[in-house]
């Protein structure tokens, strides 16, 4: 199969942020009076925002002051999150006809500020976030808005993600779909994956 666009999940794909996020949470969860523990670390991780404090047990009301103070505290450890082994390398050599783009339900301002120190984002052809559809993964749409803006059909696509949201995404745009085994929740059930990568240059292998 010779794909024609290459789409990317940022949290547990490109990034190893969860240690990361798991900090943040209990903390910014500790002023609202909220438990916090690694098993719903591992559940809300791969949520968008709304999912995660829905599941968290924030206040609809609160929705707006909990995610601005997630935001801020999670901007004082964006130094803490790196990219896992062999990610720079893999987006390198990537053929240059290739399009390639991130799906994620970051908001905007929080992958702006966590990724713009790598260099590879300059070889992004599209960026969807979390502000930049009205539903979010594992709607199918912010995958489909990324290749509409690239003009690439699903069927000419992969789309690499740790998630079974990120799973479920591709099954419902008709996207094949990579799994990132080295950011996986261990304990997922995926059963729409065509592939299983075990690390990144297993993806750069395709397009040799």
């Amino acid at each position: 199969m010779t794909y024609q666009a290459i789409m990317f999940d940022i949290d547990g794909t490109l990034t190893n942020s969860h240690p990361a996020y798991a900090h943040v949470m209990a903390a910014v969860l500790q002023e609202y009076g909220k438990p916090f523990n690694d098993d719903l670390a591992l559940k809300t991780f791969p949520m968008a925002a709304e999912q995660a404090m829905v599941t968290l047990g924030i206040d609809a009301n609160d929705f707006d002051h909990f995610q601005a103070r997630y935001e801020a505290v999670m901007a004082e450890h964006f130094d803490e999150i790196d990219l896992f082994p062999g990610i720079a390398d893999l987006i390198k050599h990537l053929p240059a006809d290739l399009k390639v783009g991130i799906v994620t339900s970051q908001r905007r301002n929080e992958m702006t500020g966590g990724m713009a120190k790598y260099p590879l984002m300059a070889r992004m052809d599209t960026t969807i976030t979390a502000d930049d559809t009205p539903k979010r993964k594992p709607d199918p749409l912010p995958l489909l808005t990324a290749l509409k803006n690239v003009h690439v059909q699903p069927s000419d696509a992969l789309f690499i993600g740790d998630s079974l949201s990120d799973e479920q995404t591709a099954a419902a745009a008709n996207v094949d779909f990579g799994l990132a085994v080295w950011g996986m929740d261990p304990n997922a059930d995926h059963q729409q994956t065509k592939y299983r990568f075990n690390q990144p240059s297993e993806i750069a292998a395709l397009f040799d």
